[in-house]
């Protein structure tokens, strides 16, 4: 499999850098790549593009591992949502990845691909306007579980994200995948990039069985048509 990473929140300039957020992204590229022994995928890392020089990223340097940047940084701060959903969609259609994942929450809305993302804090709703503001749009809870739906699996710490994300936003309770590690401090990472791998791999399969079936639907309304 081609899989994406998204890291541009390791930068501290990030205008959402989370130290916490930051160190689990980073500890969680560095278990990936380890877990994947016999080198079976390519691991499509992305980065700000301020770190193009940044001794950071020597450790991540290996035969299977691409290390690309997302451009356009200059435009952030005059169209934030535009850079986060257009022009980030766009770039990751040039990668040809068979799954993305954002350890930090974000979900491009117009990316076509298949996505996974991580939510370290699911907004409940209540008093978390701003959180929604960053997240999409201005207080609008309904656009947010629309959001949350073009993600083909939302990883959660605890079952109390999990029971926020279906009743309160309506996703799919079958497509949440709960860790069960609440402190990341305590992370068993061997466990934790075994079971993602898994994850990875089911949603790639998954993928590959409707485009089967799509392809399958068109050529039988194909040759009814002659």
């Amino acid at each position: 499999m081609r899989i994406g990473i998204d890291a541009h929140i390791i930068l501290p300039k990030h205008k959402r850098y989370d130290p916490k957020i930051a160190w689990y992204t980073e500890q969680l590229i560095t278990y990936l790549l380890e877990a994947d022994k016999k080198k079976e995928h390519t691991w499509v890392l992305f980065f700000d593009e301020r770190m193009k020089d940044s001794k950071k990223l020597a450790k991540y340097k290996q035969e299977n591992v691409v290390i690309r940047h997302f451009p356009f940084v200059q435009y952030r701060k005059y169209m934030p949502v535009l850079y986060s959903h257009m022009l980030i969609s766009a770039f990751l259609r040039s990668a040809k990845l068979d799954v993305f994942h954002s350890p930090e929450g974000l979900i491009p809305f117009v990316y076509p691909g298949k996505i996974l993302t991580t939510f370290h804090y699911v907004p409940r709703g209540v008093g978390d306007s701003n959180l929604f503001t960053r997240t999409f749009m201005m207080g609008a809870r309904v656009a947010f579980a629309q959001l949350c739906k073009r993600a083909k699996r939302i990883i959660v710490n605890k079952p109390s994200d999990e029971k926020i994300l279906v009743e309160r936003h309506g996703y799919p309770k079958e497509r949440i995948v709960v860790t069960g590690d609440e402190d990341t401090n305590t992370i068993d990472w061997p466990r934790r990039v075994k079971k993602l791998i898994q994850v990875y791999r089911e949603v790639y399969e998954e993928g590959k069985a409707k485009k089967i079936k799509t392809e399958h639907k068109s050529k039988v309304k194909s040759q009814r048509k002659k």
